[in-house]
């Protein structure tokens, strides 16, 4: 540490010799300009002056802008100031004017290079009379203990244990609120920890259920239990209840489950119904793991909501008014399964990846179109999809 100190100390002073020796050629050359006269000489100053107003505009430009307190220049900008002093034969007095800094700040900079560092701030020393955070829980644990102790006895109280505290400071410190222990404090600074994510690595290997309302006739509100398998996003369930509580949504998962078999994991986020012992009497029969997560948080349910969108504003906004729902979603399941390529998969459809199917993704030079096109118009939302016949 210390060679590498007398190094920076050696080389700054270098360079400030450089910079005295480099401005006496500046000072000379000015000098035989000016002894010609005439345009040379305006000529000459001119461009000097312009040299030293653009590299000062350079450095102060340059400072930065995100400094937790004000703008401050970096290690190699003080370096670039310091030379640029000596180099113009700038006063230290008028160093304000040139690059913002006060001259006790200049100074404060020459002599951190003569001792070997570039003059950073190694950090705001404490008061002495700063009183530490122990003593405050400590005088706080004390009045809590004796909530009829005034301040001037827990002074004494601390005064019988060799500590002394100001009663004014006993005031001031019950005023504020009351500090956390060490423990306390560190468990808070610690990032939060997220929560595991479930990778899908088969079919009905990960599901996430979720309900939504949606206006039939345009006023009346009907609930829909969307479900939706991870591994190959495909919608294993988009039914409406007859009801909003748990009953309607636990009879709807059992004819999932049994239609399509049950999941190993199943994520929702907590509402009531999902929380309730009835929905997890229903799981246990059946081996399922169930899970909740948040909404827009990563591993949870994100993936139904953005089935839900799709529901609503890629399909329902298309119908002017919702009269029979059942025939609706289940045009939904066909369209998303069957006709509908998902950016997730790299353009395939739930269905092909849910069978097992290989799918690849046509290459750029696949320009002719195959005589075998599938269409579909669905009346209701008045969409036509297309996809390869079988």
């Amino acid at each position: 540490m210390e060679v590498f100190r007398t190094a920076v100390a050696l080389m700054v002073r270098s360079m400030v010799l450089s910079a005295q020796s480099a401005g006496q050629r500046r000072l000379l050359w000015l000098q035989q300009s000016a002894a010609v006269g005439g345009e040379v000489g305006e000529l000459a100053r001119l461009r000097d002056e312009n040299r030293q107003l653009k590299s000062e505009n350079r450095l102060l430009k340059g400072r930065d802008a995100f400094a937790p307190c004000r703008k401050r220049y970096s290690p190699l900008q003080r370096l670039q100031i310091l030379w640029h002093m000596e180099y113009y034969r700038i006063p230290k007095s008028r160093v304000k004017e040139h690059f913002l800094i006060a001259k006790s700040t200049l100074y404060r900079w020459l002599h951190a290079a003569q001792e070997g560092d570039l003059g950073e701030r190694t950090g705001k020393i404490e008061s002495p009379r700063k009183t530490p955070a122990a003593l405050a829980r400590m005088i706080w644990d004390i009045f809590e203990a004796n909530p009829y102790v005034g301040r001037h006895r827990i002074a004494s109280i601390l005064w019988l244990l060799g500590v002394f505290v100001a009663a004014s400071t006993v005031r001031n410190i019950l005023l504020q609120p009351k500090p956390k222990n060490a423990l306390a404090t560190a468990k808070a600074q610690e990032a939060p920890s997220t929560p595991r994510e479930i990778i899908a690595r088969y079919p009905n290997h990960v599901w996430s259920v979720d309900r939504t309302r949606v206006l039939r006739w345009g006023i009346w509100p009907t609930w829909v239990l969307v479900a939706i398998d991870h591994f190959s996003r495909k919608v294993v369930a988009c039914c409406p209840l007859e009801g909003p509580n748990a009953g309607w949504v636990v009879g709807a998962m059992e004819d999932v489950f049994a239609q399509h078999g049950a999941p190993r994991h199943l994520i929702s986020d907590q509402e009531g119904v999902f929380t309730s012992d009835a929905f997890r009497d229903l799981l246990i029969p059946w081996d399922v793991k169930h899970r909740f997560g948040a909404v827009g948080k990563h591993a949870s349910i994100a993936v139904t909501e953005r089935v839900i969108l799709t529901l609503k504003y890629e399909w329902l906004k298309r119908v002017p008014v919702i009269r029979g729902l059942d025939q609706l979603l289940i045009d939904f399941v066909i369209y998303y399964n069957e006709y509908r390529g998902h950016a997730t998969l790299g353009g395939a459809l739930p269905s092909v990846i849910h069978r097992g199917d290989r799918w690849t993704k046509p290459s750029k030079s696949a320009k002719t179109l195959p005589g075998s096109i599938e269409r579909r118009f669905f009346p209701d939302t008045r969409i036509t999809a297309y996809r390869l016949a079988a």
